[in-house]
């Protein structure tokens, strides 16, 4: 194994690492630990990272509590309508997604399965070709478009280490239309991004991105680069690159970096200094975070820089916040995730601190490990009702009103008793107005009803 290989393996082990402390922030979720499988890589994986001595990615923490705002007066609805739930054919599962009509997943047992979103009925499932290898579990699935749905399966199954496959799966007929291999075998929201009728995906060779034909699978053009790690996205149909340094002998800068759609061509829209981590996007800008205390890694809590580059001007603004503000970015808002079931809202504008939260689940604790419990879902928020809905593993749900933090409904989907399986976080997803979620080996479909205005 290179340098390059062994910084790419640390790097999947750091991404799925479940930290002592129980702060991990649900909203980058699919680089933490989130099913049992990661778990288990953890624990071969320990004395690797007690080597390394690297911190970077471990968690991403706020130390915030309760600030006390005044919360606007109203009523919590505790009312709510369960459509289905539905017990799985297996008892793990990875990822899910949505898509028209439909919710999808896959897992250990399974690299697909379809479950219609009005009945939720499984319909179709495709098993995987060995459940017991050494393949590594998906943190999200890239999604679903023009009726295939893109997902991942291991490249060679049985082998000590599986590899990945990015998959091109056409949902009507379930044949798989291409397959291509991916370098990094991690499988989370950035390794295969959708735009512009395409996927750039990581490449067979490390540190290279290829465009794929979304149909074909066709590589239409390639991108590499040097001493840097890249997480990709895309905004408006445009692929970018968000990079920062691998290493304390690369340059101790990071960089956006804008992919031509058509050709691949790289342009730097700007740089910033020292490392940082990808946050996410909002509107026309990629958000940036870095510690600002004199902390020696990211995962320890403390003053932290917001970073807004504007993707049209490549203007680059910086603002402190008083915690790293890693998680979900949705209209201008980052929900961030604090201590326990703490909930830190931050505007993606300026870095202020709008509002924070307790949830109020239950997230139980490791017996004989106090410092290890489960963790809530990210948020999944309805922007139509303005509400951030967050879940618990015992199947405890609430909405947070967007704006201001304030509860505004709270239920329940009973689930069947589970031991405690600390560090790993369920999936909940927004549907038209009602919300998917998946705990362990059940699928429920729920519509929440929220009280009504000066309620």
């Amino acid at each position: 194994m290179n340098a390059d290989q062994l910084d790419h393996a640390i790097r999947d082990v750091l991404h799925s690492w479940t930290p002592d402390n129980p702060i991990a922030p649900a909203g980058i979720a699919d680089r933490l630990v989130r099913r049992r499988r990661r778990r288990i890589l953890v624990r071969t994986a320990g004395a690797a990272l007690a080597l390394t001595g690297i911190a970077f990615g471990a968690a991403f923490a706020t130390g915030a509590g309760d600030d006390g705002a005044q919360r606007p007066a109203s009523g919590v609805s505790k009312q709510s309508t369960l459509l289905w739930q539905t017990t799985l054919p297996a008892a793990s599962w990875d990822a899910c997604t949505t898509g028209p009509g439909a919710v999808y997943c896959r897992g250990t047992s399974y690299d697909g399965i379809g479950v219609d979103v009005r009945t939720g009925k499984v319909e179709w499932q495709q098993k995987a070709k060995d459940a017991h290898g050494g393949s590594a579990p998906a943190g999200s699935l890239p999604g679903v478009r023009g009726g295939i749905l893109y997902t991942y399966a291991d490249h060679a199954p049985g082998a000590p280490r599986a590899g990945t496959d990015l998959v091109a799966l056409d949902i009507a007929s379930r044949r798989v239309l291409w397959k291509h291999e991916l370098a990094d075998d991690s499988r989370d929201r950035s390794d295969a991004v959708l735009f512009d009728g395409k996927v750039l995906a990581n490449s067979p060779t490390f540190k290279s991105v290829a465009a794929l034909d979304g149909r074909t699978g066709r590589t239409l053009w390639t991108h590499s680069w040097k001493k840097a790690d890249c997480d990709r996205t895309a905004v408006g149909g445009v692929p970018y690159l968000v990079c920062s340094p691998d290493s304390e002998k690369a340059p101790q800068q990071s960089t956006v970096v804008r992919l031509d759609p058509a050709t691949g061509k790289p342009r730097t829209v700007a740089t910033v200094e020292g490392p940082a981590a990808f946050i996410g996007t909002d509107k026309d800008a990629v958000l940036l975070g870095a510690p600002a205390g004199g902390q020696q890694s990211f995962s320890v809590s403390g003053p932290a820089t917001l970073t807004r580059v504007d993707l049209g001007s490549g203007k680059v603004s910086q603002y402190s916040v008083d915690g790293m503000p890693m998680g979900v970015v949705t209209d201008g808002i980052i929900l961030a995730s604090g201590r326990h079931d703490n909930v830190v809202a931050y505007s993606a504008d300026n870095g202020k601190r709008l509002w924070s939260r307790d949830l109020g689940l239950t997230l139980r604790k490791e017996a004989g490990n106090p410092t290890m419990r489960e963790l809530a879902s990210a948020a999944a928020v309805d922007l139509s009702g303005r509400v951030a809905y967050y879940l618990d593993p015992s199947g405890h749900l609430v909405g947070l009103d967007l704006d201001s933090g304030a509860v505004r409904w709270r239920g329940q989907v009973k689930l069947p008793k589970s031991p405690v399986t600390a560090g790993i976080a369920p999936e909940l997803m927004v549907h038209a107005h009602g919300l998917i979620g998946q705990v362990g080996g059940q699928l429920f479909h729920i519509e929440p009803v929220l009280p009504k205005a000066g309620s």
